[in-house]
């Protein structure tokens, strides 16, 4: 078998083990580890919170460490990790130690996806590259959804939590011994610049954008679309977080929440696929709009709703509008901006999405005062119509303004992009 498929196998899988066993699975899990060891929801929440949180810090990581071992070695750190995570989840009694636990699988989590496979099949697949990077999303994203099919089949059929922790801990080792046998780098990286523009080479230069990085992070549009983005991801961190646990409230156990999360993810796969070509045909900002007012009728139904039949056409429903909104926003970025500094326009407002890692803990804490999540819902769904209000009022293509001579170099190039 050739050494190029062996790469794609082995990093596909790693983004699709990843993404079913953290994020999109956490909330069933806790849902068990809550009933049976007393923590409070508020407490649950923050350990959510924390996987998110550790991600994102961590993502510096995987360039500087594929610079000095290499793409195969960093994988299989993250893979071991990763296992180890698992293996302190499935042995804990206290709280303080899973939060040990979920930061090590957030970090984990940063080593083996997505930036390391995205470097190595732009530089195994020079030609193909944005083909196969699509194939890779697509396996994640089905990561999502059997990632809760998965737990629930663990934990529904043994009612033990631990024993899934420790499944996926044994996973993981054989994650990295898949890697350590199937990674290799075809070009070596020597900076991490080179990691962080790996998939974004076009067989032309990409043209130069007339705005700078400054002048784009003053402009209401990106500040609008950073807010929308920072509302719509912490809306879905939450919705992760807290669903499997609201809708096992309504009185039929679990399992119905395990299917509607899987649900979510698969929504929210198709519409990112279907919105990609949509874009070429509507304005992205009106399938934003949409999404955004998908989202918040979601978040409504779910939060009036008492049959667990309807909560689940409710995530459905925010699935596809998570998609589309989210999806839309970055294609914005692009079309706002420019090609050349649409990745440093991303990275920003990726960065403000932080501040989604406090939606779990704030649902958490409501549903410690109130005895259940519906008041923390209802909060998302005000927010989610408010952005939609604000998109629908403000959001506007920039006016291109000059470019101002102290921006400027002496050949009449613009300044690279900070």
């Amino acid at each position: 078998m050739p050494r190029s498929v062996l790469v794609l196998f082995a990093a596909s899988l790693g983004f699709f083990f990843v993404t079913a066993t953290t994020f999109t699975s956490l909330g069933y899990v806790l849902y068990t580890m809550v009933a049976q060891l007393g923590w409070s929801k508020a407490a649950a929440g923050l350990s959510f919170s924390l996987l998110g949180l550790a991600c994102g810090l961590a993502s510096p990581l995987p360039p500087l460490l594929m610079k000095s071992i290499g793409t195969r070695l960093t994988m299989f750190a993250g893979c071991l990790v990763l296992a180890a995570g698992f293996f302190i989840a499935s042995q804990i009694e206290h709280l303080t130690l899973f939060f040990v636990a979920t930061t090590l699988m957030g970090v984990g989590f940063s080593l083996i996806a997505p930036s390391p496979a995205v470097y190595l099949l732009a530089t195994w697949f020079p030609r193909t590259s944005a083909r196969m990077i699509g194939f890779y999303f697509m396996s994640g994203a089905a990561g999502g959804i059997a990632g809760p099919l998965i737990v629930g089949a663990i934990v529904g059929m043994t009612g033990d939590w631990r024993l899934h922790w420790m499944v996926m801990a044994v996973s993981a080792v054989v994650l990295g011994l898949i890697c350590l046998v199937c990674i290799r780098d075809a070009v070596k990286v020597e900076s991490v610049e080179q990691v962080k523009g790996a998939g974004h080479e076009q067989d032309v230069p990409a043209e130069k954008s007339l705005w700078t990085v400054r002048q784009a992070l003053r402009t209401p549009s990106f500040l609008i679309l950073a807010l929308v983005m920072t509302v719509v991801q912490t809306a879905v961190t939450s919705a992760h977080s807290i669903l499997v646990a609201h809708i096992a409230n309504l009185g039929e156990g679990a399992a119905p929440g395990a299917l509607a999360m899987s649900l979510l993810a698969f929504a929210g796969t198709g519409a990112k696929g279907l919105t990609g070509t949509l874009s070429e045909r509507i304005d992205p900002r009106r399938i934003l709009i949409a999404g955004l007012a998908l989202q918040a009728i979601a978040m409504a139904l779910l939060w009036s709703t008492s049959i667990v039949l309807v909560a689940t056409a409710a995530a459905t429903l925010f699935g596809l509008g998570w998609g589309m909104a989210w999806l839309s926003a970055h294609i914005l970025l692009l079309r706002y901006f420019g090609a050349g500094i649409a990745g440093d326009m991303t990275a920003m407002a990726t960065t403000a999405t932080t501040f989604a890692v406090l939606g779990p803990i704030l649902a958490g804490r409501i549903a410690d005062v109130t005895g259940g999540y519906s008041l923390a819902i209802l909060i998302f769904a005000l927010l989610l119509a408010a952005s939609t209000v604000v998109a629908v009022l403000f959001l506007r293509a920039p006016v291109q303004r000059p470019i101002p001579e102290t921006d400027m170099i002496e050949d009449g190039e613009l300044v690279p992009a900070e």
